[in-house]
């Protein structure tokens, strides 16, 4: 009896250390990855805080092109978006547009209704041949979105 409750203190003793290093090592890399992820939110804030102000410096713009592809955190794509959504210099505005438009197809169903949403703020009426088919998005917000937006760029929407 003695023998058996040892085993079992070993056992128990053996899988409460490996569940703990093991939640240990997920931790130290959830963290490792929040840190990246609040090195490159910084970057981000400032551009977001513009609000069209004045144009993006080439720099700026270069950050927010790659903010908006960073596929490591949807987070990053919405800001990125949100940044662009306020510009006025025309030919940013043109990049704005494309780079909102490549967001529509995004996995993460937040940052297609991100894009929209920079989409109508932008006035981008050329884009309402890529907004249709977010009607019939699989997630509802998104298919409110698109509705919204459509409507803000003069587009009837059906019932």
């Amino acid at each position: 009896m003695k023998k058996q409750v040892l085993i079992l203190g070993i056992v128990t003793l053996t899988g409460t250390l490996l569940f703990t290093f093991l939640a240990l090592k997920g931790v130290r890399r959830m963290v490792a990855e929040d840190k990246d992820y609040l090195i490159k939110r910084e970057k981000l804030r400032p551009l977001q805080l513009l609000k069209g102000e004045h144009p993006f410096t080439e720099e700026e713009m270069k950050t927010l092109r790659e903010s908006v592809r960073d596929m490591s955190d949807f987070r990053l794509r919405c800001r990125a978006l949100t940044a662009l959504s306020y510009i006025q210099d025309p030919q940013q505005r043109k990049e704005a547009i494309e780079l909102a438009i490549e967001r529509l197809k995004d996995s993460e169903w937040v940052v297609r209704q991100y894009a929209l949403w920079a989409l109508g703020n932008l006035d981008a009426k050329e884009s309402i041949p890529q907004i249709l088919p977010l009607l019939n998005d699989p997630n509802p917000m998104v298919r409110k979105q698109a509705k919204k937006t459509l409507q803000k760029l003069g587009y009837q929407v059906r019932e």
